[in-house]
């Protein structure tokens, strides 16, 4: 009977250990669990945190470069060159834990892509001229056939319109509704000139080339191209101005020629040989001027161990206010 009952109380004692061991197991499991929650949480916190105070560093070079373009505005009266205190020139600011670098650049030499969803009279600047026709001369003068060049501006055209009428080779949402990824057109303005990658046939290297001519504006005019900020970069926009009477590369050459020059108005620039050959009507030189209307200033800011860009566009008013357009922190097009 002694040796029966140690041997129930040898199995109750492994029992015993058995369920210790198991609880370890699942307490140690459990441990694990709530450890990796916590630094997950506290991870998390920490990013949002640095996101926070970037996005903090950001507003503060926001405000201090519509400072300066006002102040910029007023010591130049408006016109704005190449050559003006601030422009183009990378500055770097420390900051705790970091640096932000920020640059301010003329934004106004680029096709507003909105000005193809309306094309009435409602400006000085662009009474009486085809956005669309515009679009397709800049398109060609990178080298894109006529036809093609017609179709990818329909197919904006199509996008950007409010109506839902299907231009000759556009696209309205019966096409896009049918893809394996569906979506539907605009119909309204663009907010930014990605959006073309969501249009029919803008491929990305298409969207690669296309995007350092165009821009996406809250306004429906073509635009205003300031002469004094422009360079040979610019040669495709300037060959769209003259009707494409004028090649990119003969555009180029005339651009670089005169880098270094500053007009004191469009009619001086127009004195050029070449430039004054075209016909008056194949000259869009009331889109043509000596003063910015949009300015960009982008940068980076390094912080908490990593790196991230940001952009911001600044509309100028005629009383010198500034106005912030668009704001990109950490995603780049």
């Amino acid at each position: 009977m002694t040796s029966g009952k140690q041997k129930i109380k040898g199995n109750d004692t492994g029992a015993a250990l058995l369920v210790v061991l198991l609880l370890v197991a699942t307490l140690s499991v459990v441990s694990v669990g709530i450890l990796q929650t916590v630094t997950r949480s506290v991870q998390v916190a920490s990013m949002t945190g640095a996101r926070n105070q970037i996005g903090w560093y950001v507003s503060g070079a926001e405000t201090l470069a519509a400072q300066k373009i006002a102040q910029l505005s007023e010591l130049t009266q408006g016109s704005i060159t190449r050559f003006s205190p601030g422009l183009g020139q990378t500055i770097a600011f420390p900051i705790e834990g970091g640096r932000l670098m920020a640059r301010v650049d003329d934004a106004t030499n680029c096709f507003n892509l909105n000005s193809l969803g309306h094309e009435a009279e409602d400006s000085e600047t662009t009474a009486a001229i085809d956005a669309g026709g515009f679009y397709v001369e800049l398109l060609k003068a990178l080298d894109l056939p006529q036809s093609d060049a017609q179709q990818l501006m329909q197919v904006a055209k199509d996008w950007i319109d409010a109506d839902s009428v299907q231009q000759a080779f556009g696209a309205e949402n019966g096409f896009y509704a049918s893809l394996s990824q569906p979506r539907s057109a605009a119909n309204g303005p663009i907010v930014t000139p990605a959006e073309l990658l969501d249009m029919r046939g803008y491929t990305p290297e298409l969207y690669r080339m296309i995007a350092p001519y165009v821009c996406a504006r809250p306004d429906e005019a073509i635009g205003v191209f300031n002469i004094n900020t422009m360079d040979e970069r610019h040669a495709p926009i300037m060959s769209a101005v003259f009707s494409g009477q004028v090649g990119r590369e003969s555009m180029r050459a005339i651009m670089e020629a005169q880098g270094d020059l500053e007009f004191p108005d469009v009619e001086t620039f127009l004195t050029e040989p070449t430039l004054a050959a075209v016909a008056p009507e194949l000259r869009h030189e009331t889109l043509l001027g000596t003063t910015s209307k949009f300015f960009r200033l982008s940068g980076e800011v390094v912080y908490a161990e990593a790196m991230t860009s940001y952009e911001a566009v600044f509309r100028l008013g005629s009383d010198n206010s500034v106005q912030l357009v668009r704001r990109r922190i950490g995603v780049d097009e």
